[in-house]
C-alpha cells in the first residue's frame, strides 16, 4: 500500500459519509412525501453538496500525481488542510436536509431549510474562500486564477441565499450556483489524470 492510498482512506470515509447522509435524507423525504411538503431549492443545494466531494476526489488525486512527480512526501502541513477541507464538506452534507421527520404531522422542507438547512451553506462558503490560499499553497496556483475567482463568485452567491430572505433572490442565486459549479467542474477545476492542466 502506498502512502497516498493509506492517507486517502480517512478522507474517503469522511466524504463518503457526507454523500451517504444526503442520499439517505433524500430517500427518507421521498418515502414520507405525503407528510412533508417538498421544495426544489433544498434538493438543488443537496445536489451541489454531492458534487463537491466528487470534485475533491479529483483534486487529491491530481495532488498525489504532483507529489509523485516532484518526489514530495505527505506531511501534516499538506495532509491537515486537505483533511479539514473534507470535514467541512461533511458538515455541509450532514446539515442540508433533515435526517428524520419532525414530530409535527406536516413538515415543510423549505421551512426546514430556512431554520436548519441554510446552516450547511456556512461550511461550504468557508471551504470555497479557504480554497483560494489553499490552491496557491498546495497546487502553486497563481493568485489571479480563474478557478480562484470562481470560488469567490460561488461564495458570494451563498451569501445571497444565507443573508437575504427574499425568495426570488434565493432562487436565482441557487440556480446560478449550480450552473457555475457545473461549468467549473467541466472547464476549470481539476480532472482525474490531468494535473498538468491545473497548473497551466
Amino acid at each position: 500500500m502506498t502512502e497516498f492510498e493509506l492517507l486517502s482512506v480517512p478522507i474517503g470515509l469522511v466524504l463518503g459519509l457526507g454523500i451517504t447522509k444526503i442520499l439517505a435524507s433524500i430517500s427518507n423525504l421521498i418515502r414520507d412525501r405525503k407528510h412533508i411538503k417538498l421544495h426544489w431549492m433544498p434538493f438543488i443545494w443537496a445536489v451541489s453538496l454531492i458534487l463537491f466531494p466528487l470534485v475533491f476526489f479529483f483534486h487529491i488525486w491530481d495532488l498525489n500525481l504532483r507529489f509523485n512527480k516532484d518526489s514530495q512526501t505527505w506531511t501534516w502541513t499538506y495532509y491537515g488542510p486537505v483533511m479539514l477541507h473534507a470535514i467541512m464538506m461533511y458538515l455541509g452534507c450532514s446539515l442540508i436536509l433533515p435526517n428524520q421527520r419532525s414530530g409535527t404531522s406536516n413538515t415543510n422542507l423549505l421551512t426546514d431549510f430556512d431554520e436548519n438547512g441554510r446552516l450547511a451553506l456556512v461550511p461550504l462558503a468557508i471551504t470555497l474562500i479557504v480554497s483560494w490560499p489553499l490552491n496557491m499553497y498546495l497546487y502553486d496556483t497563481p493568485f489571479f486564477s480563474a478557478a480562484n475567482y470562481l470560488n469567490v463568485v460561488l461564495a458570494a452567491l451563498i451569501s445571497v441565499v444565507f443573508l437575504f430572505n427574499r425568495r426570488s433572490l434565493q432562487y436565482i442565486a441557487t440556480i446560478l450556483f449550480l450552473l457555475i459549479q457545473i461549468y467549473g467542474m467541466l472547464y476549470l477545476w481539476a480532472r482525474p489524470g490531468h494535473f498538468e492542466y491545473t497548473w497551466k
